[in-house]
C-alpha cells in the first residue's frame, strides 16, 4: 500500500484508494488500542488521509471538503490525551540523550515516575470509555463515504490549487513564527508543514531523485518542530503535575529545555529559509513539469497529442 499517486490512475481513483487504504491501516491500529503505539499510528494515518483530501480540495467541493475533515479532526481529538500522555515520556528521553555527557545518572527520576504513572492510568481511561467505539465509527463513516468522493478536474488542474496553497499556507506559517516565535505558531507552522510533507510523498514518483530532498528536508523540518512541541507539553505538564514534589529536577528541566529549544527552533529557522525561498508559483510550476514528464514518459508524440494532462 504505497503511499503515493500511479501513472495511469485519474485523480478521483487515486484519492479513493489512498483514502481507503490509510482508513483501513488506521482501523487496523485502533484493534490495537491497548497500546499507545498503536494510538499514535491512526492520528499518523488520519494525517495522510487530510494531507490527501487537501491536496484535491479545490476540486472535490468546499462543503463536502469541509465535513470530511471535521469528522476526521472530531476522530483526533478523541485521541489526543492518550497520545500526549505517550509523547512526553518520549520527550523526556530524548531530552537526557542529547544532554547525557552534561548530567548525572537519572537526573528526572521523581519527573520520570509522575510522567510512567500518569501514561498508564491515560490508556487505562482510554480503554474504559466509549473513545474506541466513537473513533471506529466516525473512521467507518468516512471510508463509507470514499465511494462517493469525486474530483472535478483532471491531471495536474486536479492537485495544482490544492498543492500551491499547501505550499503558500506553510510560508506564510513560517514567516509568521519568524516575527514571533511562539509555541502557538510554531504549532501552526508544524501543521502546514506535515500536510506538505505528506503532499509531496504522493507526487514522489513523479520526480524521485529531485523530490526525494524536499521529502527529506519536510520530514526533518517536521521533526524539529515537533520535538519543539513535545517539549512544550513536556514543560507544562511537569509545571502542574511536578513542581511541588521535584522542584530541584523542574528548575533543570527547565534549563535544559530552553537549550534545546534554541537548537530546535534556529537548525527549523535555517531550514524554512532554505525551503521556502522559492515562490509558490514558481515551486507549482516546477512540480508541473515533473508532472507532465513523468505523465508522457513512453508515449509516441501521436499519443502525447491527443491524451490528457
Amino acid at each position: 500500500m504505497a503511499f503515493h499517486f500511479k501513472k495511469k490512475e485519474s485523480p478521483t481513483k487515486a484519492v479513493r484508494r489512498l483514502s481507503r487504504e490509510r482508513l483501513e491501516k488506521a482501523l487496523d491500529h485502533l484493534r490495537k488500542c491497548d497500546r499507545l503505539e498503536a494510538i499514535h499510528r491512526v492520528r499518523k494515518e488520519i494525517k495522510k488521509v487530510r494531507a490527501t483530501l487537501g491536496l484535491v480540495r479545490e476540486n472535490t467541493g468546499a462543503n463536502a471538503y469541509r465535513k470530511r475533515v471535521k469528522t476526521l479532526r472530531a476522530a483526533a481529538k478523541r485521541l489526543q490525551d492518550p497520545r500526549d500522555a505517550r509523547v512526553r515520556p518520549q520527550a523526556l528521553e530524548r531530552l537526557i540523550g542529547h544532554f547525557q555527557n552534561r548530567l548525572p545518572a537519572r537526573p528526572f527520576a521523581g519527573i520520570e515516575k509522575v510522567l510512567s504513572q500518569h501514561c498508564r492510568k491515560e490508556i487505562r481511561e482510554f480503554n474504559q470509555s466509549k473513545s474506541v467505539t466513537a473513533v471506529g465509527r466516525l473512521l467507518q463513516k468516512i471510508y463509507r463515504g470514499t465511494g462517493g468522493l469525486k474530483v472535478k478536474a483532471n491531471g495536474w488542474t486536479a492537485i495544482q490549487p490544492g498543492l500551491q496553497e499547501s505550499y503558500s499556507d506553510g510560508r506564510k506559517a513560517y514567516e509568521t513564527a519568524v516575527h514571533e516565535t511562539s509555541p502557538k505558531n510554531l504549532h501552526q507552522w508544524r501543521k502546514h508543514v506535515q500536510s506538505l510533507w505528506h503532499q509531496l510523498r504522493l507526487l514522489h514518483s513523479i520526480q524521485p531523485e529531485r523530490l526525494q530532498t524536499a521529502v527529506g528536508e519536510m520530514k526533518l523540518l517536521s521533526q524539529y518542530l515537533g520535538d519543539d512541541h513535545d517539549l512544550v507539553m513536556l514543560r507544562q505538564f511537569v509545571a502542574g503535575h511536578c513542581a511541588r514534589r521535584y522542584a530541584r529536577e523542574v528548575r533543570m528541566l527547565d534549563l535544559l529545555i530552553d537549550l534545546r529549544q534554541k537548537e530546535l527552533r534556529s537548525a527549523a529557522f535555517a531550514l524554512g529559509a532554505r525551503f521556502y525561498a522559492e515562490k509558490p508559483s514558481s515551486f507549482c510550476r516546477r512540480l508541473e513539469s515533473y508532472w507532465h514528464s513523468w505523465r508522457t514518459a513512453g508515449k509516441s508524440p501521436l499519443v502525447e497529442r491527443v491524451s490528457q494532462p
